[in-house]
């Protein structure tokens, strides 16, 4: 039996983490993704996101240059890169994740995130938004 593979979009958040903490529950997530398990999708603007925020100097030191290198390269070459067309402002706390929320709804695909300000609102539009340890409990 077939089962289709989860559609989402993984935050920036969650790639960083995996790298910073190789067994929780988002370095799971991102080894689900880098065999093909899940379908992420992504812009862009999310993975020019990703390349500033892992060469912060809070990272230096925490994360591997060839690490941080293999995380880029794995992040777009695995993952669905879309235009979104969805233009929502959802996130009043911090608006520059609206990137996550647009992506996410142009690909019908769950948000993965530890960012509180969208764990607070559960869902978008129908949108699930799902912590790391939710989304892999939705799995089994």
């Amino acid at each position: 039996m077939l089962t289709e593979k989860k559609r989402v979009v993984i935050d920036t958040n969650i790639i960083i983490s995996a790298f910073i903490s190789p067994f929780g529950a988002p370095a799971h997530i991102f080894k689900l993704f880098l065999n093909g398990l899940i379908i992420n999708y992504t812009s862009e603007e999310i993975i020019k996101e990703l390349e500033e925020v892992i060469h912060r100097p809070k990272f230096i030191g925490c994360i591997k240059t060839h690490d941080k290198q293999f995380m880029i390269d794995s992040f777009r070459s695995l993952s669905l890169v879309i235009a979104p067309t969805a233009k929502e402002k959802a996130i009043r706390d911090d608006p520059d994740d609206d990137i996550i929320v647009n992506c996410a709804l142009t690909a019908g695909a769950a948000i993965i995130t530890g960012d509180n300000h969208f764990l607070g609102l559960g869902s978008h539009t129908g949108i699930p938004i799902l912590s790391p340890k939710e989304f892999l409990e939705s799995l089994k």
